[in-house]
């Protein structure tokens, strides 16, 4: 036989477990073992939880004490041979009793009278004798069966029928599972658990059938430690759900198929829009550019023809005062020439 490394070494960390549990056993004088298994119990019924001394002796003489977290208060408590009450914890007052038919074998059961889902988890069995004391751990699931579900149907929603399953008294959390007439599972629209003041499951499932064609659907509710599980069926007449009339069906597929053309034509008519916008803009703009380029000449034009008036202008002053600048020594001779030649 070839072991792994990872085999190898588990089995060599089991060896020094078993060396180190001989040990302390052989220094404490003894050891304590409880069931393999954990213990199953039906809500309401008695629970025994068994421990064991190894090797066999009598605890009569021992402190025992059984415990859930911590060793004070306890569920139970035994010494000087006979039960002591006062660390007891309250909601265990009354319920529990030790059954020591075999304590001079080391064997001792406690039993748990009525159980309630509050005592569903771990317990733990420990033995003190002198200065040495060992202890083991047993686990208690606690299995509510609660009612079985009631179904019933809520109305049309979505096209279709919704149904609504419930039940009470389940423990712990059940598990809810919807199936048509095939047994196929269906998937639940909405679901939701609640816990009461004895901390038992109240659930609910909603479901929304929309096949006429399934006649009846089952709801069941299964507890996740036992396996049981209790189931409830409804019918579901075809005339209950809605009905879509004929004219209504055919448009419902033809609608779908216009929908997409018109899309497509809205499209392609914007494509074409969208390339004369285009063109209009680029016609607008080339034209603007023509006026703005023709205002441009004539106003150079305009700006040539006032030049051109205004040189005009110059000229004929100038010519005029040129003229009276010819003119003026004539004149001036005409004029004063007789006084001067008088005087004389």
């Amino acid at each position: 036989m070839v072991c792994s490394p990872d085999s190898s070494g588990g089995f060599l960390l089991l060896l020094l477990l078993l060396h180190v549990s001989t040990w302390y056993s052989a220094v404490s004088g003894f050891s304590v073992t409880g069931p393999a298994e954990s213990i199953m119990v039906l809500l309401g019924e008695d629970a025994t939880l068994p421990c064991q001394l190894f090797p066999e002796q009598s605890a009569a003489h021992m402190h025992i004490r059984w415990y859930r977290t911590q060793l004070s208060p306890a569920v139970f408590v035994y010494q000087n041979g006979q039960e002591q009450g006062g660390e007891q914890m309250l909601e265990y007052r009354g319920r529990t009793e030790l059954v020591r038919d075999s304590i001079n074998k080391g064997g001792v059961v406690l039993l748990i009278h009525h159980v309630r889902a509050s005592d569903h988890g771990q317990y733990r069995c420990h033995f003190k004798d002198g200065q040495s004391s060992q202890e083991a751990i047993v686990e208690l699931h606690v299995v509510g069966l609660g009612s079985a579900p009631h179904v019933h149907m809520m109305g049309p929603k979505d096209g279709g029928i919704q149904v609504l399953c419930s039940a009470d008294g389940w423990f712990p959390k059940p598990r809810v599972q919807w199936s048509d007439m095939m047994g196929v599972n269906l998937q639940s629209l909405s679901e939701f658990q609640t816990q009461d003041e004895d901390r038992l499951f109240h659930v609910e499932a909603s479901l929304v059938v929309t096949d006429s064609s399934l006649g009846n659907v089952t709801c069941s509710i299964q507890n996740p430690l036992s396996g049981q599980e209790k189931a409830s069926a409804i019918f579901l007449p075809e005339p209950f759900f809605p009905r879509m009339d004929p004219w209504k069906a055919a448009l419902a597929g033809t609608v779908p198929m216009l929908m997409l053309l018109l899309i497509g034509i809205s499209y392609t008519g914007w494509r074409e829009h969208q390339a004369k916008e285009r063109e209009v803009k680029k016609k607008k703009r080339e034209s603007h550019e023509r006026d703005q380029m023709k205002n441009e000449k004539e106003m150079a034009l305009k700006d040539k023809e006032i030049l051109k008036a205004e040189l005009e202008r110059r000229k004929s002053l100038y010519l005029a005062d040129w003229r009276k600048a010819l003119l003026y020594p004539d004149w001036r001779k005409e004029k004063f020439q007789p006084e001067l030649e008088s005087s004389c």
